[in-house]
């Protein structure tokens, strides 16, 4: 066989493999779709209830676990029950959050981020803040949570 029909010969029979096999979507895009869906509306609760101040619904967007894992510019701490956030009275005057984001990594895991603008007073923050969220048997909950804000700009007084 002369090189230009082996040639011929290969891509017939690749040809011919390629017309006969069937493309299955994979498991993943199909926990994918509905866990991103699931996970977006548990972080839109979970902005919402800092808008409302309803420290109730926000704590319970969270993992009630020592793994919940809290990120932030002091460094990585672990547990849900020492976390000042489940005790303290303080609310941000006021949260921009946009961009919410969020991607599948495994079923029952997604990952979103979203950036923020926060006024307390005088004083205004940008940055960006991320989430892990896990499918629990009670619900969505959010087992990462993480803020990492840029210099503090103070705005002039109207």
């Amino acid at each position: 066989m002369t090189r230009a029909a082996f040639a011929i010969f290969t891509l017939t029979l690749g040809a011919a493999a390629c017309a006969t096999a069937t493309v299955t979507p994979s498991a993943p895009i199909a926990f994918a779709a509905a866990d991103s869906v699931e996970a977006l509306a548990l972080f839109r609760e979970n902005i919402d209830a800092i808008h409302k101040r309803d420290r109730a619904r926000y704590i319970a967007t969270y993992l009630q676990s020592p793994r919940l894992a809290r990120n932030g510019i002091d460094g990585l701490e672990l547990g849900f029950d020492d976390w000042p956030a489940r005790t303290s009275t303080s609310w941000p005057d006021t949260l921009m959050a946009r961009d919410l984001t969020v991607v599948p990594l495994a079923a029952g895991v997604v990952y979103g981020s979203y950036r923020y603008d926060v006024r307390n007073g005088d004083s205004v923050s940008s940055g960006i803040s991320e989430r892990v969220f896990v499918k629990t048997p009670g619900g969505w909950r959010i087992a990462v949570t993480s803020a990492f804000g840029g210099p503090r700009v103070f705005s002039p007084k109207p």
